[in-house]
């Protein structure tokens, strides 16, 4: 069987190390809504699985060079195009998020934030279903996106506390990037398993 091309490495680990840090970026919040056992407790799980997302990715870093550097015509189209379109959602992504955490605070809303940002990183996945034609971008984002609304829906019906919002948002949102990073997970076993049989020695990490 033929490997993939390089490329295909550095979309793996770099979504492994993203999911590392927004995992325990997302779990932190409930340091502020939760008792200080609980929260670091899931904190801690949380740090187990990133420790296991980060050493995953730099083992398939450690076997890159086993991956043909040399694209195909049509396989340099397709990273051009996916490279361009990921750098426009996930600006727009961060310049949406900020918009909505500027005019939230400056209305008196800030307990929207977070329910707000989690609606934004779930939409944002929308777009990369088709563009890296992968199935699971639509599971997050629909999961992502519902989560967020759940928590507007929450503050702005039913008058319920805001430590609980931020809770069930923070651990709803945590459970995304972490199904995500075990997806990644899963897709660097494999080609890790695909480059077992090269003749190429891993490469030491750079």
């Amino acid at each position: 069987m033929s490997l993939p091309p390089r490329p295909i490495i550095a979309g793996v680990t770099s979504g492994l190390f993203l999911m590392s840090f927004f995992t325990l970026l997302w779990l932190t919040n409930l340091f502020a809504v939760l008792p200080i056992a609980v929260a670091a407790t899931l904190w801690t799980l949380g740090l187990l699985l990133a420790a296991l997302f980060v050493t995953t990715a730099i083992r398939l870093l450690r076997v890159r060079a086993a991956f043909p550097a040399e694209l195909s015509e049509a396989d340099q189209r397709f990273h051009r195009r996916t490279g361009m379109w990921f750098g426009i959602v996930f600006g727009a992504e961060f310049v949406l998020i900020a918009a909505a955490a500027i005019i939230l605070n400056a209305t008196g809303r800030q307990d929207y934030v977070v329910p707000a940002i989690a609606l934004v990183v779930g939409l944002h996945f929308y777009p990369f279903a088709p563009l890296f034609q992968r199935k699971i971008d639509y599971w997050l984002a629909t999961w992502t996106t519902l989560v967020g609304l759940t928590g507007i829906l929450l503050l702005a019906l039913t008058g319920t506390a805001v430590n609980t919002v931020v809770a069930v948002v923070a651990l709803g949102t945590a459970c995304a990037t972490i199904a995500y990073g075990l997806w990644n997970t899963a897709q660097a076993n494999h080609l890790r398993r695909l480059a077992s049989g090269a003749t190429v020695p891993e490469a030491g990490v750079s």
